[in-house]
């Protein structure tokens, strides 16, 4: 490892992740909550050999021209479009991510939009506080069962098996599309392969789990959306760009989709191309056919403190110039 590296920590972080990165680094950290714009980020991080950088900082080619010593970058979470990996690799800076550290958290999160979603918890809760409520009623708030529905998974990487293994309890019937196929998992989760088309054609709920990237941005856009079943659900827990608001807003107004579940917005994806400035008031505004949560997929305390640790582990080996687990990028390490 380098004599201590300098390593600047762009956001809020569990103690537990800024001590690890301490006992063999000078840490600078910012420990606020609203994030640095760029002029404030590079002040701080000019000198930095690595960096830990978060869901809103967008590392891109002008970051990296003000910050010439960094040779590792460590982003806390899973996701990285928000990083230029291209002009990373070509400048020889390891970027990584955590491969597990929010798995499950997300997954759990996952299912809670699809039940709050068909089971119309969130309408109940709201009509038992505001009224008028009597007790038991026989068509008030009627729902769709989940149990024994058909559910297709798009994309079966680690957070979609954790989010299939919960539903298989569920004893649906699962299928997954995804750019690789996955035998073993297919065994252990009663699940089987089958092309985007079919998937889109034959399921009840479709629960989307696939990294943004230029093949995935707007995957499921109007064309998708009208393929799926009159009365579907959709649940987006990746990235907001995977998927078309604006063609999910007019599906759910002309009644083609039931409902839309989605922790994450478009609005968040700095690097995509026509971006929002915002959510559409419209999508906001059909309150009886849709759940959303502000991207609280890793919104745990303890999951906040495993992706700390891992963070942190994933930096220092880069820096040691051993391999982390979670390399995004083909770059020669430090020795």
């Amino acid at each position: 490892m380098l004599n201590r590296p300098k390593v600047f920590i762009s956001q809020w972080m569990p103690a537990v992740g800024v001590d690890l990165i301490k006992e063999y680094c000078d840490v600078d950290h910012y420990d606020g909550i609203v994030p640095l714009d760029k002029e404030q980020f590079i002040a701080r991080a000019a000198d930095a050999d690595a960096l830990v950088v978060f869901v809103p900082d967008v590392i891109d080619a002008e970051i990296l021209d003000h910050c010439p010593h960094v040779k590792v970058i460590s982003s806390f979470g899973k996701g990285y479009d928000n990083i230029d990996i291209e002009e990373c690799s070509k400048r020889g800076i390891l970027v990584t991510v955590n491969p597990d550290a929010l798995t499950d958290s997300t997954a759990d999160l996952a299912i809670g939009l699809l039940l709050s979603l068909s089971r119309n918890i969130l309408l109940g809760d709201q009509h038992v506080r505001t009224g008028p409520f009597s007790g038991w009623h026989a068509t008030n708030l009627l729902g769709r069962d989940f149990h024994h529905a058909k559910v297709g998974m798009i994309g079966l990487g680690a957070i979609g098996e954790a989010i299939a293994k919960r539903a298989k309890g569920f004893e649906v019937e699962m299928c997954y599309t995804d750019l690789y196929t996955y035998p073993e998992k297919e065994i252990r989760l009663s699940i089987h392969y089958t092309d985007l088309n079919t998937l889109l054609q034959t399921c009840d709920y479709i629960i989307v789990a696939v990294n943004l990237t230029e093949k995935t941005y707007h995957l499921i856009g109007k064309e998708q959306i009208m393929m799926m079943k009159k009365g579907g659900y959709l649940i987006n827990i990746s990235r907001g760009s995977i998927v078309d608001e604006i063609a999910v807003k007019d599906a759910l107004r002309e009644g083609h989709l039931a409902g839309y579940a989605a922790d994450v917005f478009e609005f968040e994806d700095p690097l995509t191309p026509h971006r929002p400035a915002f959510i559409s008031e419209e999508l906001l505004s059909q309150s009886t056919k849709t759940v959303f949560t502000p991207h609280i997929g890793t919104g745990t305390v303890e999951a906040r403190e495993r992706l700390a640790q891992s963070s942190a582990r994933q930096l220092l080996l880069a820096l040691k110039g051993e391999r982390p687990t979670g390399s995004v990028n083909w770059v020669e390490l430090m020795k």
